[in-house]
């Protein structure tokens, strides 16, 4: 029983990630529909739920999002204005790993905003910076 939120926050995670990794890899090609929207709302309420406990585990989570989110919107900025260049191809394959991770479960939101990967990941790790600030704010109290 006590592990029973912590399953059900990895559930909602392996459930968002499924549903949205297509999605979220052939934007703008193809749809985002409203299963999506509420799959990843159900996770996001997980994660700011299981905020309430102070993990230090989410911490560190959190913490990989918010710079997760900022190294894919300053590799895509940087993957557009210099196509072409080898050194910049092999650095933008680190992105991918954190995109997959951090930014595919939360992709269903993107329905409401309808933005380019880069600038979404960005406004993802906003959303990771106040999960931050929530669990801080619960682990000093």
């Amino acid at each position: 029983m006590k592990y029973l939120f912590l399953i059900s926050l990895i559930g909602s995670f392996l459930l968002a990630f499924s549903i949205n990794l297509m999605p979220s890899i052939k934007h703008p090609d193809s749809t985002i529909d409203i299963f999506n929207l509420v799959v990843t709302i159900l996770f996001m309420v997980f994660l700011l739920l299981y905020a309430k406990k102070g993990s230090k585990i989410l911490k560190i989570f959190s913490i990989f999002g918010v710079i997760s989110g900022v190294i894919i919107f300053v590799i895509t900025t940087f993957e557009h204005a210099m196509i072409g260049n080898g050194i910049l191809d092999v650095i933008a394959s680190i992105q991918y790993p954190f995109y997959l991770i951090f930014i595919t479960p939360l992709f269903g939101s993107n329905i409401l905003f309808d933005l380019s990967y880069g600038t979404f990941s960005l406004l993802m790790s906003l959303f990771y910076g106040v999960l931050f600030g929530l669990i801080v704010y619960f682990k000093k109290n």
